[in-house]
């Protein structure tokens, strides 16, 4: 690629496309390199798409905006203003994940397919309780948080979903698909989440995807309220666009590195809490951009610690440049990737990687590795 001082020079030479374009018709009027820079920087992912579009140096420029933009995206909503803060992402979505409290919203209020790419999967979760950062929001009724996940290179990212008891089988045989076809070392991570209805097929499936392919995935997620997903990719679907579901699992494999730890009953004083996220902590190699995701149980919080945000405040003490979102649920679902940190009554059985009464962190990290 050119050194920045030539390509703030390229508008002199008289071979570059723009400058005989500008030529042809006889106009002054031109861009540099550094006022597009100046400008991309402020569009978002769809807007920066078409001004790429426009010429080979606007694709230029463009290429090079984009190199420096990557990371998740995460914020905190209360009403209809998410609109606007969606249609602001700055990298194009490849999943989504909405935490929000359990009230009686209308369902078509929270469908997103209006202002997000076709390709972007959504699921919303209906939980006890939503967190962002080192704020635990418990009983949280009308906020809503959202993380979204971008398109990232060499990474697949499947959602596999049970909307009728009828796709059980068609929902174990596309898990194990997604999971066994790929062969190699790459990473593997699991989110599974599921309703009360769901709890005993999330449970069997964590049973049959417990070992794939020789690599031990990274496994996050619980049993929430309710479970739902956008319906409008659907082409025989109804006029609503959401359908409830009974269990969703997202998969991701590829160029990212995935770690994942339970906080399990016993740890249930602050010492024991940060002494096992430090061990976490020593085993985790960021990278350029990261982010971290909380399920802990309704049993948990101020009902086992007698004070707010205590899990949340220690990972973030330890975390402070990764993002944290997540929820409250009633069963969670997670995996020790970390050495020595396996539970002594580790078993096989039907509720391996199923937990009650814990807290599951996750931490998804890809791009240039940290010096």
């Amino acid at each position: 690629m050119a050194s920045l001082s030539a390509k703030r020079s390229y508008e002199d030479d008289d071979s570059t496309p723009n400058v005989k374009e500008r030529k042809k018709h006889h106009t002054d009027l031109y861009l540099t390199y550094d006022d597009l820079r100046l400008v991309f920087k402020y569009l978002n992912w769809a807007d920066l798409l078409n001004a790429s579009m426009v010429c080979r140096s606007w694709l230029e420029v463009a290429n090079d905006e984009k190199r420096t933009r990557g990371g998740p995206t995460t914020f905190m909503n209360i009403g209809r203003r998410y609109m606007t803060a969606i249609e602001k992402l700055r990298d194009k979505p490849a999943v989504g994940l909405v935490f929000k409290g359990i009230h009686k919203a209308s369902i078509r209020q929270d469908c997103l397919c209006r202002v997000l790419p076709r390709s972007c999967e959504i699921v919303t979760l209906s939980t006890f309780g939503i967190l962002m950062e080192n704020a635990e929001m418990e009983r949280a009724l009308q906020k809503r948080v959202y993380a979204f996940l971008p398109e990232i290179p060499d990474v697949t990212m499947k959602v596999i979903t049970v909307v009728s008891r009828n796709d059980y089988t068609q929902y174990y045989q596309q898990m194990k698909l997604a999971f066994f076809k790929d062969k190699t070392d790459r990473s593997k991570c699991l989110l599974l989440f599921c309703n009360q209805a769901g709890r005993t097929l999330a449970q069997r499936t964590a049973r049959v995807l417990r070992i794939c392919g020789g690599v031990t995935p990274s496994v996050w997620g619980g049993v929430v309220k309710d479970l739902y997903v956008c319906n409008s990719k659907n082409i025989s679907h109804d006029e609503r666009c959401f359908s409830y579901a009974f269990c969703v699992g997202i998969i991701i494999v590829g160029a990212i590195d995935s770690w994942s730890i339970v906080i399990d009953e016993d740890c249930n004083t602050k010492e024991l809490v940060e002494q096992k996220l430090e061990l976490f902590k020593n085993h985790v190699s960021l990278r350029k951009h990261s982010i971290g995701y909380m399920f802990a149980c309704c049993e948990r919080g101020t009902n086992m610690f007698n004070e707010t945000d205590v899990e949340s405040t220690i990972f973030k003490k330890l975390f402070p440049e990764v993002p944290l979102v997540g929820c409250f649920g009633d069963g969670e679902f997670g995996e020790n990737t970390v050495p020595n940190c396996k539970y002594l009554n580790f078993s096989l059985g039907e509720d391996y990687w199923y937990h009650e009464r814990s807290t599951v962190f996750l931490i998804i990290t890809y791009g240039q590795k940290l010096t």
